[in-house]
């Protein structure tokens, strides 16, 4: 009886495929046992006195700081940013496979601060990593990552979509557009439960495109420091104040030359000073004079709305009333982030309860087409919001208008009331928080054209405002006049009431309006009391 016969090389194959795999389980064991060894040796070893660094008791105290998110900063020469690159490294000794991204504005704002501080530390060898000058990555033997990035840009940040961090490193943050942080924010993540989500870590001075963003959520809410707060998705958030005095190590010709800075900087990089900063646009903006209590606003006053439109941006909608002088107060804000128009127009109407509100100023882009889209202005109109093009000028002339409204005029009954002899011209109820966040912080342009405000800032509700204000006219004047000439008829005709003819209107003149009430006439004022 035949029989078919084995093949003679499959025994043999076989057996040599599971020695291989066996070979290589056995070669990721001992390659996993390496990596734990390595972890643990340099997870007790002291990070830095390895790299020679021997921090201020401020410093310290940023490095023990256990909140989600902190913000080290103020005053210029505190070591802001040679403890963010230090945090950094340590993190990523501690905890294996963990990612950090530490981000500047631009490359070389990065070949400056952070990879200049990284040279002197000599990137980290004393630590047993490795230096990768074409990727700008620091690696680990425990195989943790230190990736140095730039992002001027919402374009530049989306680069990093694809990614995760369980550490980020925001250095001079005020520098970077509040949305680029934003988003970079949202990478802060983890995959893997063995690799924990350490948080945010940042350092700056005041000034720069994000500085009012960054004043509200560190400086503002924790007054100053002196408390930690827990943000809307429960994280901790904390502030610890950088001086100058914080650093021993700084020398005096350094601490003499901020003394001698111009004013608004030495207040900033030498006091740390948060409420007045270089390139400030609108310093003559006052929390004490343009803002006030919420107060009822009168029926009879126009009402009109500036629109800024957003989605991933920040939406902004303002409304406004003109008071029979022609002032302007700023009495409710809409501002929100990813809401769609159709639901922009929605809550609108549902906000407005009744009022009679019209124009409605709106950004000129919101007319644009978009793919087989309709236009944003024509989705609105859709739903009841009926918009009209800004236009007028552009944003230079919008600003300048601003600046018009925040100049002082005869006080108003509501502030000759508490005694005052003027008052602004535009008034901002309390209530609208974004926009007294955003004025006062708003920094003049870097690029273009000196006198417009830098567009990387955030500045939805402030655009918002100068849409309406734009179209409103240069506001309200109140001159005063002197006793008027007499009309050279009357010194002719040496009539005593013939001036008084001159000024009145013909019964049979079209312009003549009887309904028309009696110039000067008295309105009652909102904040009077007693009978009228």
């Amino acid at each position: 009886m035949s029989s078919t016969p084995a093949s003679p090389n499959s025994q043999p194959r076989s057996t040599l495929l599971e020695h291989k795999l066996n070979r290589l389980t056995e070669l990721r064991r001992l390659i996993a046992e390496r990596d734990r060894l390595n972890a643990e040796r340099l997870r007790n070893v002291d990070v830095f006195a390895l790299l020679g660094y021997e921090p201020t008791a401020r410093q310290r105290e940023f490095h023990d700081a256990t909140e989600f998110d902190v913000l080290y900063g103020g005053a210029a020469g505190g070591g802001k940013t040679r403890a963010l690159l230090m945090e950094g490294i340590r993190a990523c000794v501690r905890y294996p496979g963990l990612r950090v991204g530490a981000f500047r504005r631009t490359y070389p704002e990065l070949k400056e601060s952070l990879l200049a501080e990284l040279a002197q530390a000599e990137y980290a060898v004393a630590l047993g990593a490795v230096w990768n000058a074409s990727e700008y990555e620091l690696r680990f033997p425990n195989r943790s990552i230190l990736m140095f990035r730039y992002a001027e840009s919402l374009k530049d940040a989306t680069r990093r979509q694809g990614g995760q961090y369980q550490l980020v490193l925001f250095d001079e943050r005020t520098l970077t557009s509040p949305d680029v942080c934003a988003f970079l924010e949202s990478r802060v993540r983890s995959g893997r439960a063995d690799v924990p989500v350490l948080g945010i870590r940042s350092g700056t001075n005041p000034g720069g495109p994000g500085h009012g963003t960054v004043k509200a959520r560190y400086i503002d809410s924790t007054a100053y420091g002196t408390k930690v707060i827990t943000d809307q998705r429960g994280r901790k958030v904390r502030f610890i104040p950088s001086k100058l005095a914080d650093n021993p190590h700084v020398n005096a010709e350094y601490a003499d030359d901020l003394r001698n800075l111009p004013e608004q900087l030495r207040k900033a990089f030498l006091d740390g000073d948060w409420d007045s900063f270089m390139g400030q646009a609108f310093a003559e903006w006052s929390h004490d004079r343009h803002t006030l209590d919420p107060i009822t606003i009168p029926a009879e006053w126009r009402r009109v709305m500036g629109i800024d439109w957003g989605y991933a941006a920040p939406w902004a909608a303002l409304w406004l009333a003109v008071d029979e002088d022609g002032r302007v107060w700023v009495y409710r804000e809409l501002y929100q982030r990813q809401v769609g128009e159709q639901q922009q127009a929605e809550r609108i109407l549902a906000t407005e309860a009744g009022e009679t509100v019209g124009p409605r100023w709106a950004d000129d882009a919101m007319w644009a087409t978009r793919g087989d889209a309709k236009p944003i202005a024509r989705v609105y109109a859709d739903h009841g919001v009926h918009l009209t093009e800004a236009g007028k000028g552009g944003r230079v002339a919008g600003w300048q208008r601003l600046r018009s409204y925040l100049a002082d005029g005869p006080a108003c009954p509501h502030h000759r009331a508490q005694g005052w002899d003027t008052c602004p011209r535009l008034h901002v109820l309390r209530t609208c928080e974004n926009l007294i966040r955003e004025i006062p912080a708003l920094p003049f342009a870097t690029s273009g054209d000196p006198e417009d405000v830098d567009s990387t800032a955030s500045d939805h509700a402030a655009d918002a405002l100068r849409y309406a204000l734009i179209n409103l006219g240069s506001g309200p004047k109140f001159p005063v006049f002197d006793e008027p000439a007499p009309h050279p008829a009357a010194e002719t005709l040496k009539a005593p009431f013939a001036s008084v003819f001159a000024h009145q209107p013909a019964p049979d003149d079209p312009d003549h309006d009887d309904d028309v009430p009696e110039r000067g006439a008295v309105r009652r004022s909102p904040w009077a009391s007693g009978p009228a």
